[in-house]
């Protein structure tokens, strides 16, 4: 799928790299109809020194770093990950992320992800810390990021993020898409 650009420069061009982790962030943004606007501004700019591959929100999603290069956004955790902002806090609860508006970000972003997925042969289940450390593949947050490698302090997407509804959402997306192929 192609997705609007917003280039950042704050990225380590890389060729041939391993991708064998999806990371999962809160963008610590209001939910608000541009947020993904908001995020991939702030990534284009030298002086935020950081950056994710997508930025996503309830009406779209933006891709800031080319899935090839690697983003600066979680450290320790970067050179084998695609890194996904959702609009919203990692504050938020469970019960938050079921607003209109959280859905309609989990549903773009479970689309998303299950094509990266796909695309990289990465399975769809979540990884805590140890499985990172022991460079197992799958979905994983920022916070597990941080515990593995202890390089950050970040918690998103936060205790309240819906792992196991998103992980279905995923699957799913994965499941419609092979449904929509053309059989060859």
């Amino acid at each position: 799928m192609a997705y609007p650009f917003v280039e950042s420069p704050n990225k380590t061009v890389a060729r041939g790299r391993a991708i064998d982790v999806v990371v999962m962030h809160t963008m610590e943004i209001a939910e608000r109809p541009d947020a993904a606007e908001i995020c991939a501004r702030w990534f284009r700019t030298p002086a935020s020194r950081v950056s994710a591959h997508y930025c996503v929100d309830a009406n779209g999603v933006i891709q800031c770093v080319r899935e090839k290069d690697i983003a600066w956004h979680a450290r320790g955790g970067n050179t084998r990950s695609i890194g996904v902002e959702l609009a919203g806090f990692a504050r938020q609860t469970t019960r938050d992320w079921e607003d209109a508006y959280s859905r309609a970000v989990l549903a773009r972003a479970a689309t998303l992800v299950a094509d990266i997925c796909r695309r990289k042969r990465i399975p769809v289940r979540w990884l805590l810390a140890d499985d990172l450390i022991a460079a197992r593949r799958g979905i994983t947050g920022h916070v597990e990021v941080s515990k593995a490698f202890r390089r950050s302090d970040h918690w998103d997407p936060g205790p309240g993020f819906p792992i196991e509804s998103f992980l279905d959402r995923v699957r799913k997306a994965q499941q419609a898409a092979r449904t929509a192929r053309p059989k060859v």
